[in-house]
């Protein structure tokens, strides 16, 4: 207790306790009356006073005083409770707090309690992240303005080297992630470049360090099978009805482009199956791989190809008995389009009305589409004329030539001159030259003589070496028998029946 409380208490205690002193104030008289009787002072005026202050009222007061002291020992003594100051804490409890001694003998509400002191009942903010889009037109240093981010902290992301090169090229449509304090500084940016690749920028004791984090993916081998039929009559309508993806339409109609002619050869009753990678990473699909094997039978025959990766690291498709299914020239140029017209040496011309040689295949398919080199070549002719229109010539060796007529366009460096590897584009689908519609004309000729591209041999690439078949051998004996479990097809009499023949 403080001493002004000690104070105050005193004082409350005499006021309290005045009424009391009287009875003993007589007392004292009547005490003090019989003591000057046996004195010899008897004619002062105090002892005449006493003589005339009467007898009994001393008595009776002597009497009272008495038993008031009886009274005020034998009673408890009132005194007011010392007040104590509790500290409060200024962290937050999260266990229920129960009320203390003071606190249940108080009269405040405990629901009084956060309006006094609503910070401390608070949580924390902590660290935030800043998902930021790439608009349009967008670079670093757009995006560090926007975030209020000082031209110091980008310079010092800047100076980290070849590390962030890559931020340099961000994309419309790409996402970054930015961490900052509560002060709204730079902790940490992430990049996403990819599904695999993720820079990340991080600050520790005020410096910037950049490192690369790779995504270790997991690779899955699924299972289809699909059937053409006259609901689905091309490849790419039996593979969407079958749940595949058009990137692995796309990559199948690839490992069978020099055997099967897509756009002429499909009948109904065709049936295909493969097995290929779908790509995971924390348990969510990204992507597909490769195709690991597939079976097409076509017209009765079956080509079966196997995905092989040599000694050299090099992997392409061979049938069972090791023959690569890559030949010197695609049979269609042109990709998931169809016959307009076939080669015909007495075929009546649509726009001349009599009869001329047809020399060639004409695929229709929409304007733009990617016309392909059939094989590796060197361009000859890149030009345009009134009955052609654009058209691209290719020498490929000594013996065969191409021809690609009615182009809309020439890809970027397709010139007089130029190499090119089958596959590359050289041109787009338009309707140049006497053309009524959109279409490619491709020509093939062997020693300058036009010759039909569908029926013509094609001379076939080298197959597995010697050396490396009983390698060969054992790898794809696994997938062989898994290919085979879902084609319901025996692969025994595979190399009688594969591709290539």
């Amino acid at each position: 207790m403080d001493r002004a409380g000690l104070k105050e208490s005193q004082e409350q205690n005499h006021g309290a306790n005045a009424p009391f002193l009287l009875p003993f104030f007589l007392l004292f008289l009547y005490i003090y009356r019989q003591f000057l009787r046996l004195g010899t002072k008897k004619d002062s005026y105090f002892f005449a006073f006493m003589n005339t202050y009467p007898k009994s009222h001393l008595k009776a007061a002597a009497l009272l005083a008495i038993v008031l002291t009886i009274v005020i020992t034998a009673l408890p003594a009132h005194e007011k409770p010392e007040r104590f100051t509790t500290p409060v804490p200024l962290t937050v409890v999260k266990e229920t707090a129960q009320p203390t001694l003071s606190e249940s003998a108080s009269d405040a509400k405990p629901a009084a309690l956060p309006a006094v002191l609503p910070a401390v009942l608070e949580e924390p903010i902590a660290d935030r992240w800043e998902k930021v889009r790439v608009k349009p037109g967008d670079n670093l240093a757009k995006i560090f303005q926007r975030l209020k981010l000082s031209p110091a902290v980008l310079q010092q992301i800047v100076d980290l080297g070849p590390e962030v090169s890559t931020l340099r090229k961000i994309m419309p449509g790409q996402e970054l992630a930015f961490q900052l304090n509560l002060s709204g500084e730079l902790l940490a940016i992430h990049y996403k470049k990819n599904v695999f690749d993720t820079l990340v920028i991080s600050r520790r004791e005020g410096r910037f360090s950049a490192n690369w984090v790779q995504a270790v993916p997991e690779k899955i081998i699924a299972y289809e099978t699909a059937n053409i039929t006259r609901d689905q009559p091309s490849l790419y309508h039996a593979g969407k009805a079958a749940g595949l993806s058009d990137n692995i339409i796309m990559k199948l109609s690839y490992i069978f482009q020099w055997d099967i002619s897509f756009a002429l050869d499909l009948r109904a009753g065709d049936s295909f199956s493969l097995m290929y990678e779908q790509i995971y990473i924390d348990g969510e699909k990204v992507k597909e791989g490769e195709i690991i094997a597939a079976s097409f039978t076509n017209m009765g025959k079956t080509h079966d190809a196997i995905r092989y990766t040599d000694t050299g690291d090099r992997a392409d498709y061979y049938t069972p008995d090791g023959r690569s299914l890559r030949k010197a020239f695609l049979r269609d140029p042109v990709h998931f389009s169809h016959v307009s017209s076939s080669f015909n040496l007495n075929r009546m011309h649509p726009i001349h009305k009599k009869r001329m040689p047809h020399r060639g295949i004409d695929y229709a398919a929409r304007k733009g589409t990617p016309v392909l080199a059939a094989g590796d070549g060197k361009v000859t002719i890149s030009r345009q004329n009134n009955a052609s229109g654009k058209y691209v010539v290719i020498q490929h060796g000594e013996q065969y030539t191409t021809k690609y007529l009615h182009l809309s366009a020439f890809a970027n460096g397709v010139k007089p001159g130029k190499t090119v590897r089958q596959g590359q584009t050289i041109g787009y689908v338009g309707a140049t030259g006497w053309a009524t519609a959109p279409h490619l004309h491709y020509e093939f000729l062997v020693n300058g003589v036009h010759r039909n591209p569908r029926t013509v041999k094609l001379p076939k690439a080298n197959p597995i070496h010697e050396d490396e078949m009983a390698r060969f051998r054992a790898s794809i004996s696994p997938v062989l028998a898994q290919l085979q479990s879902i084609s319901g097809q025996s692969l025994a009499s595979a190399g009688a029946t594969g591709a290539g023949e």
